[in-house]
């Protein structure tokens, strides 16, 4: 893709081919506002492979690396610009710092709690409230943190371009990556999993709490093919119904157990780390600890 001469130099613009919509991150990148809807996906890709087949502004989930390349490769063929996923120095900072006591968290973000452990029953420890969301939510639910992103925790793990131990801040070859970074945990993570909020994953893993947003480098925009009109997702509005690929309808109300295994605590011979209705006895819950240094 080309390097256009002006760097571009706007606070927030929308991709006019997929309503994506950018906020600038730092004087290099711009950063989508939300994760990838699947709406967006599928003015993209013509296709509906998720899990929670919901539309609208649900996020796009049950996507690998191959899946996203292949969007990658579409979105920037159409745009002439050169998007990409982040990177992990990049998503850091575009959280920065932040401690959320653990009675708060349902108010913040969609993670496993109690109306997600009585649909799902996924097994490990939930959160003590109710964020009124047992599976994914639709994008911009919950408030947009200080540097108005929304959803960087929780509703759908993200991948990232890179592995979490690379200090590098570029990205890898997507398809040439066994491994690659994921962030910020989904609806069916817990207290126990939020401990380490990014880990490397198979890059052809799919499931139904995995989904992405972009970033793409100033000077890799098209001007030409962005637009001032930022059109907010309508958390409100009824979900537009995104048409169903055959023979990639899904009809359960929840992921069956093989979807979500990897997310599941280690079982134990010890019942109290065993039972699902007993949450962790800690109180105070913190996010990115690694990022106070």
């Amino acid at each position: 893709m080309p390097l256009y001469a002006a760097a571009f130099d706007k606070p927030s613009f929308i991709d006019s081919y997929s309503g994506i919509e950018f906020k600038k991150l730092n004087n290099k990148t711009y950063l989508a506002v939300y994760e990838v809807t699947q709406e967006q996906w599928y003015k993209v890709m013509n296709t509906a492979p998720f899990y929670f087949n919901k539309g609208g502004s649900y996020p796009v989930e049950s996507v690998s690396i191959g899946d996203i390349q292949k969007f990658l490769n579409t979105l920037n063929s159409a745009t002439q610009s050169n998007y990409r996923l982040p990177t992990v120095a990049e998503w850091k900072e575009a959280v920065g710092e932040i401690k959320i006591n653990r009675d708060d968290v349902c108010s913040y973000a969609n993670f496993y709690d109690i109306s997600s452990n009585t649909v799902n029953r996924f097994g490990n420890a939930y959160f003590e409230c109710d964020d009124r969301f047992p599976n994914t939510a639709p994008v911009g639910s919950f408030a947009a943190n200080s540097k108005g992103y929304y959803d960087l925790f929780g509703n759908v793990k993200e991948w990232l371009c890179n592995s979490e131990n690379d200090r590098t801040n570029t990205c890898a070859n997507l398809l040439g990556a066994a491994n690659l970074a994921v962030a910020g945990g989904g609806f069916s993570d817990g207290p126990k999993e939020m401990r380490k909020v990014i880990k490397d994953e198979r890059t052809s893993l799919r499931y139904a709490g995995l989904g992405f947003r972009l970033a793409v480098d100033t000077a890799s925009i098209n001007p030409n093919a962005v637009s001032d009109n930022i059109n907010r997702p309508n958390v409100l509005a009824p979900v537009t119904t995104v048409p169903v690929v055959p023979g990639e309808e899904n009809t359960q109300n929840t992921p069956p157990a093989s979807a979500l295994d990897n997310q599941r605590n280690d079982v134990t011979n010890n019942p109290s780390q065993n039972n699902q209705d007993e949450p962790l006895p800690e109180r105070k819950f913190k996010f990115l600890p690694f990022l106070r240094d």
